[in-house]
């Protein structure tokens, strides 16, 4: 099973951070900031060293938000457990590093604008944002 702890991030517009990653055989679909669990970490330690890492961010606060269990889409065919949470930066400017090839701000209509993300993130975690009202402009922002 692979323990992935994950950052909901809003700009101000109300828009979600995704992020597009460099693979081998460019793969499209957007996932989560985040990251998988070094042995030991607590979820918060996951999150500051991941965003540090592949966006040179720095949290300011971090709320659980839900757990989604999945297959992965990376490691095809092993189960995938995805524990989400509210995360606000420090700044919002953030600087793209290491496996991650582009970061965007997607609101509703994502789909329409040509943004594809993984399917846990479609169905189920995109979903449960626009019903809790978190998920709200309608604009893409690269």
């Amino acid at each position: 099973m692979i323990d992935h702890i994950a950052a909901l991030i809003f700009n101000e517009k109300g828009q979600l951070l995704v992020l597009r990653k460099k693979t081998a055989n460019d793969r499209k679909e957007c996932i989560l900031p985040g990251g998988k669990r070094e042995k030991g970490e607590s979820d918060e330690e996951t999150l500051r060293r991941e965003l540090a890492e592949e966006l040179g961010a720095e949290i300011e606060k971090i709320d659980y938000y839900k757990q989604y269990l999945d297959k992965a889409v990376f490691e095809e065919g092993e189960d995938f457990q995805q524990t989400t949470y509210i995360t606000s930066l420090i700044s919002n400017n953030i600087d793209v590093r290491n496996e991650i090839k582009e970061a965007l701000w997607i609101g509703l209509d994502y789909e329409r604008k040509g943004v594809l993300c993984n399917p846990t993130l479609k169905l189920k975690i995109i979903p449960d944002l626009i019903e809790d009202g978190f998920l709200k402009e309608k604009a893409v922002e690269r």
